[in-house]
């Protein structure tokens, strides 16, 4: 099957997309959708989290699908951004994870093996097995994903707790 869409104007896409203001808070705002219904979440328009603690490390995130913030279950789902030698430090939680590498390059370490990241690269963690991330001099940014309903029910326990 091969699909070939070119539209020059937003008025060539009116006939893609509804028409009346009503229908159209659905498409802006996720939240206002039923739980079963598809949806769109713009990383751009998601709040920061995270940035330089002494607990989790240097790293930034942006989550895109976690029920707390979105109208969906059993996945959680997101970005982190990590500038150049950024680190996640070791951690475990129950949950298994994914990370799907999108920029710049660095190191997984799970359970004492380093595995490298880089765009195209995804790397499985198991759950409970102690991992954490060091970017390369480039940064670093990547998916994650946990199959839980939100990101708060992931409860993170880090290998050296600062007191």
């Amino acid at each position: 099957m091969d699909f070939d869409f070119e539209f020059e104007t937003t008025e060539e896409l009116a006939p893609l997309f509804p028409a009346s203001a009503d229908e159209r808070s659905i498409i802006v705002n996720p939240m206002a959708m039923p739980e079963t219904a598809g949806f769109a979440a713009d990383l751009e328009h998601q709040p920061y989290e995270g940035g330089t603690d002494p607990q989790i490390g240097c790293v930034s995130w942006r989550t895109l699908i976690s029920s707390d913030r979105t109208p969906s279950r059993d996945l959680v789902l997101g970005v982190a951004e990590f500038d150049a030698f950024g680190t996640l430090n070791l951690h475990r939680h129950k949950p298994a994870e994914f990370y799907f590498g999108l920029s710049g390059e660095g190191v997984v370490e799970i359970d004492g093996v380093g595995h490298r990241i880089a765009p195209g690269i995804a790397v499985f963690i198991p759950g409970n097995a102690e991992h954490g991330v060091v970017a390369g001099a480039n940064g670093l940014s990547f998916v994650y994903g946990f199959p839980e309903n939100a990101f708060e029910d992931v409860n993170y326990t880090f290998s050296n707790p600062i007191a």
